[in-house]
């Protein structure tokens, strides 16, 4: 019987948060962090009177918390603490023990102190008195430790601050594969004693591999098919088949807008004030980049400054979606806050949000540096680009970054308090020294006209010409309908108003028609620099239509009033006549400026800018664009993506693994710094990072060394490996292939695909969280703070604010999803009619092995044919159906609903 458990749970650990400790006081620091040193390492009762305790149960504490303020990071007060010696030594104040002389110690009296000014620590509760008790027994036995303890590393050494270099591949005797990673882990199998299971059966690793690589399971004629025939050149011609599907691109688009947050706008009724409107262009550029192989440097480059790089190319500015996903409407350092944690998680695996108010307490980046990086960021805004053939922003457009305030400053906040910025000393833009190899140079860029005035794109003229003749036509059939009801009833005067009016409103649109072009010519004679008299004349043109337009629509407000006048009563006759006073003088200045029209005119919109603020005045939402970027995102995207970066090479290929294997290689995967946990395989973490950015960091090339590896092949059974379950129990060394459940996502596309209702129209607008006719894939749901799909949610679908690795519940709602919500039971229909109507005249035993085949991947048992003939059978008996055809076919989609509740179904194996 298939009776598999659910995967282990994959949940954030508590050991990638940093400890929230600052000190109040400056004074006496050093005794301060000595006192939470010996408070930690005395939490137990045992006593650490030998150097084995000293080793085992207080350096382990002294480094965690301890060495960020007093190690070879940084010496407050002159005191380290990162060997007994240095204790011994003390900083400036003096020594903070004295072995054997527990009460002269500073150390002692300090935390016993019940004066809250003087007491250590001065912040969280005091040490209780075991603690109290275990420090002053560890000093009267004279706080013994290794005479030959080694000082803290310098932190520069950190094997994630380092550049990978391409380690050489093991040689191992009796490898059958060629396939380097296989060889990496055939050196630790042999090291450690290990035996790897045997391989996957061919119809389980053509499942495995098509969920890995579409997201989607293989068709049953293609199990069948390669089931017969699972030659290498096989295997090989299916990962090449599906790395090319589009539906690669949506499945590893998911996962990277996992990393990168993708989210659709949300706010207040129809107010956006975090993410933007039409966020899907940025989606659909994932998914495009990703089956056009893009590299992964220049997806990076183009997200973080395809403004600065390709300003120009509308497909290309989509990606800079990252950064207008960052936007929030009400306070501008949150704004920055999330952007800079978000770029340095996602992209460097480090996280740099502590930084804003103190330096890091583990990795040597400092406040300054966080505010260095800040100012990389701070002059970007957001701006709605127009798309081709649509000039209403709201309807649609891209969001995208560009450069605004080119000379804003940023100033250190003191303790992260942006409202108390320290004005004497501006940050340049940079970025951390610990990883700046040469001057972080920034050149400015000159935009091109279109860029900076994009009102001068063609295709905006074309926009706005077409929303003319389009309006023009609506207009000209208002006019017929205006003069057959005149002609209909001529003495009706409601009906020649309306006449008057749709004659002017025909008149009016035409002129608008007539504007774009020369409201265009004149755009472009100003940006292109044209001969002052060609920019009068074109400026002059453009005005005369414009002010036509106006004569129009003033004569049609002074009709409307007369009308308005005429049907007034007695007591809105005075405020009927104010406003036909006012349309009349209206009109007569409109007339007046047609025979001096001058050279204003109204410019095209190309672009729309996002409000900066809830108070930004209506001069700055208007004002022009500037001509120029600064370069600094652009100077960061290249550096980030640079050949000696240590980290985004590493980062790129451990999300890559992470979601083939089901666990990363480093498994803090957005802190690669000194306090996350180093990876367990770091030849091979860097075989693969140096594998990337040689090969043009084609992911695909990742994907298809990975999936052709026997150590992606290999069964996920623990069945005949006692002594490996023994040995490594958590399969850190890959001798089995991890068993992980699906994501939301592809629970609910696995359904449809299985029934053949998988509609595959790729890209366009998201569709309502709410559709539940819907059934494209689950990618294209909105998906933001205010709006979730229940299914999705009940599987564990993506945080909105931040999901670098997905969790892995076990709950009822899951169950209760796939046993009774309406779309599981109407596809458990549609899969057993689609398999019956496939295979017609099969008796109930070869329907329920079809059935295994394609739902699970697997062949059933005898024992289970046996079992579910009976069932049938039983069912059909007990049926109240008065058709034997309706009684066999409720027992097999009984089956068929069963198996999609199987746990090898919603599990890959």
């Amino acid at each position: 019987m298939h009776t598999g458990n659910f995967p282990p749970l994959f949940l954030p650990t508590n050991d990638m948060l940093l400890p929230a400790v600052t000190s109040l006081v400056r004074r006496n620091i050093w005794l301060f962090t000595a006192c939470i040193a010996v408070a930690l390492m005395c939490g137990g009762s045992a006593s650490a009177g030998d150097n084995e305790d000293y080793l085992k149960l207080i350096k382990p504490v002294l480094q965690a918390r301890c060495f960020a303020c007093h190690g070879t990071l940084k010496q407050e007060s002159g005191l380290r603490l990162d060997t007994a010696q240095f204790m011994l030594a003390g900083g400036e104040n003096g020594p903070v023990i004295r072995p054997g002389d527990a009460s002269n110690s500073l150390l002692l009296r300090r935390i016993a102190s019940h004066d809250d000014s003087l007491r250590m620590p001065p912040e969280g509760e005091p040490l209780v008195q075991k603690q109290i008790d275990a420090i002053s027994k560890w000093l009267m036995d004279g706080a013994s430790h290794p005479s030959d303890e080694q000082a803290e590393r310098d932190p520069k050494e950190h094997w994630a601050f380092r550049a990978p270099e391409r380690p050489a591949v093991p040689v191992v005797a009796h490898l059958n594969s060629n396939n380097p990673i296989d060889a990496f882990l055939a050196e630790l199998h042999a090291a450690k004693g290990l035996s790897p299971q045997p391989l996957a059966s061919p119809r389980v690793w053509l499942r495995r591999v098509s969920l890995d690589l579409i997201g989607l399971p293989p068709t049953a004629k293609q199990l069948e098919g390669f089931a017969i025939e699972h030659s290498e050149d096989a295997r090989h011609r299916i990962v090449e088949e599906l790395l090319s599907s589009p539906q690669y691109g949506e499945r590893w688009g998911r996962h990277w807008m996992d990393i990168w947050r993708y989210s659709d706008w949300w706010g207040l009724g129809e107010e956006v004030r975090n993410s933007q409107k039409h966020m899907w262009h940025w989606r659909d550029w994932i998914v495009e980049s990703l089956n056009q192989d893009v590299g992964y440097d220049e997806m990076v480059r183009q997200m973080l400054a395809a403004d600065e790089l390709y300003p120009n190319d509308l497909n290309r500015l989509r990606a800079s979606g990252f950064l207008a996903r960052q936007y929030f409407k009400f306070n501008r350092t949150s704004w920055l806050d999330e952007t800079i944690e978000h770029t340095s998680k996602a992209m460097l695996g480090l996280t740099f949000n502590c930084c804003k108010c103190h330096d890091h307490k583990y990795d040597p980046i400092s406040q300054e540096d966080y505010y260095r990086l800040r100012a990389v960021f701070e002059p970007y805004q957001i701006r709605m680009e127009m798309i081709p053939g649509i000039v209403d922003f709201q309807k649609d457009g891209i969001p995208r970054a560009f450069d605004c305030n080119l000379d804003a400053p940023t100033y250190v906040h003191a303790r992260g308090d942006d409202r108390n910025p320290i004005m004497d000393k501006p940050m340049f833009a940079s970025v951390p020294n610990l990883l700046r190899w040469e001057s972080f140079a920034i050149t400015q860029v000159s935009l091109p006209p279109e860029a900076f005035q994009p009102s001068l794109r063609q295709h905006v003229m074309e926009s706005y010409i077409a929303d003319a003749k389009s309006k023009e036509q609506i207009a000209k059939q208002a006019l017929e309908a205006a003069q057959k009801k005149l002609a209909d009833d001529p003495s009706h005067e409601q009906a020649r108003v309306e006449l008057a009016i749709a004659e002017r409103s025909l008149r009016k649109r035409s002129l608008e028609l007539d504007a774009s072009p020369l409201r265009f010519a004149a755009d472009r004679a100003k940006s292109m620099n044209a001969p002052p008299d060609e920019q009068s004349q074109s400026a002059r043109r453009a005005s005369l239509t414009d002010k036509q337009i106006a004569l129009c629509k003033a004569e049609e407000e002074v009709i409307l009033a007369e009308l308005a006048m005429l049907k007034a009563d007695a007591k809105n006759k005075g405020a009927s006549d104010k406003k036909l006073s006012a349309a009349r003088s209206a009109l007569e200045t409109a007339s007046k400026q047609i025979d001096a029209p001058g050279e204003e005119y109204l410019s095209m919109r190309g672009a729309e800018k996002s409000a900066e603020s809830n108070v930004e005045p209506d001069e700055s939402k208007k004002r022009a664009f500037p001509q120029t970027s600064t370069g600094r995102r652009s100077a960061l995207a290249f550096w980030l993506t640079d050949r000696r970066n240590p980290l985004a090479a590493r980062v790129a290929v451990n999300h890559i693994w992470t979601r083939h294997f089901g666990r990363p290689l480093v498994p803090t995967v957005f802190d690669f710094g000194r306090k996350g946990t180093p990876p367990i395989h770091p030849k091979l973490l860097d075989w693969l990072a140096v594998e990337l950015m040689e090969n043009g960091w084609s992911m695909k090339h990742i994907h298809r060394i990975i999936v052709s590896s026997d150590a992606h092949r290999r069964t996920s059974s623990n069945a005949g490996a006692t002594a490996n379950f023994a040995q490594d129990p958590e399969n850190q060394y890959y001798w089995r292939t991890n068993s992980t459940r699906m994501e939301s996502q592809m629970v609910r596309d696995s359904l449809l695909s299985l029934a053949g209702e998988l509609d595959c129209q790729m890209g366009g607008p998201s569709i309502p969280a709410a559709d539940e006719k819907s059934r494209r894939r689950s990618l294209y749901f909105v998906h933001s703070h205010n709006e979730h799909n229940k299914m999705l949610s009940a599987f564990d679908d993506a945080n909105v604010l931040d999901c670098y690795r997905r969790g892995e519940s076990i709950v009822p709602q899951q169950a209760l999803a796939l046993e009774n919500s309406k779309l599981a039971m109407e596809m458990a229909d549609r899969i057993a009619l689609r398999i019956q109507t496939s295979n017609p005249n099969t008796d109930n035993r070869e329907f329920a092995r079809l059935a295994f085949v394609a739902i699970l991947a697997d062949e059933p048992t005898s024992e289970e044919m046996d079992w579910i003939e009976l069932m049938i059978t039983k069912m059909e008996q007990t049926s109240a159906a008065p058709d034997p055809m309706i009684r066999k076919q409720q027992a097999r989609h009984a089956l068929v609903r069963g198996l999609i509740n199987h746990n090898d179904f919603i599990t890959i194996r």
